[in-house]
């Protein structure tokens, strides 16, 4: 009877170190697995940290461009009415006169 029962107890000794066995193999697995999902997040953040700072890069360079550009239309508003005055005298001062010509 006792030999019987160490014969039980052997094979569940046997078993549970087999079932401890794939269990730390599954663990250590699991564990590159963490590993490699931990360096990928990290790339991630890094690469919306990266993302975040072209944005705000291109929203200032966006704001400083716009601005430069309503500058230079509002000179070349400024340069068309000049132009436009200019003209507009131009046109004045070429006109013939009739009347010192007939006179």
């Amino acid at each position: 009877m006792s030999s019987l029962a160490n014969i039980i107890l052997f094979l569940a000794l046997v078993t549970t170190s087999i079932m401890v066995a794939v269990m730390y193999v599954k663990l250590k697995k699991l564990d590159r697995y963490h590993a490699e999902y931990q360096q990928i997040f990290d790339r991630t953040g890094d690469a919306l940290k990266g993302a975040q700072t072209a944005v705000m890069s291109f929203g200032a360079e966006g704001k400083e461009t716009l601005a430069m550009l309503g500058a230079r239309i509002e000179e070349a508003k400024a340069v068309a009415a000049q132009l436009e005055t200019l003209k507009r005298e131009a046109g004045r001062h070429n006109q013939p006169r009739s009347n010192s010509l007939n006179s």
